[in-house]
């Protein structure tokens, strides 16, 4: 199974990596949610649930910038059409 930048299986899995990253970010809001919920119940856990929402935040950055920027398009035509360099039926 080759890995061609134009092939849909190589898009599928830049897609997989934005949605993995999105659902880190917000397992990040979640936990930093959970944390001011558990500090209102008088529970000293501040200083774990930050660094877990900040690396959580971190890792789901790097999935979304990962797969928002593995892909690259590339133009398949690069020879101009034979109808336009002969005049066509449009030329003037």
């Amino acid at each position: 199974m080759d890995k061609n930048n134009d092939s849909v299986l190589f898009l599928l899995q830049d897609i997989k990596e934005i949605l993995l990253g999105i659902a880190l970010i917000l397992l990040a809001v979640a936990v930093g949610v959970m944390e001011r919920l558990l500090r209102d119940a008088d529970f000293e856990v501040g200083g774990i649930c930050l660094m877990v929402s900040i690396l959580l935040f971190a890792y789901g950055g790097f999935h979304v910038w990962n797969g928002w920027t593995a892909h690259k398009l590339m133009e398949k035509n690069a020879e101009p059409q034979k109808q336009e360099e002969q005049g066509g039926p449009h030329a003037l």
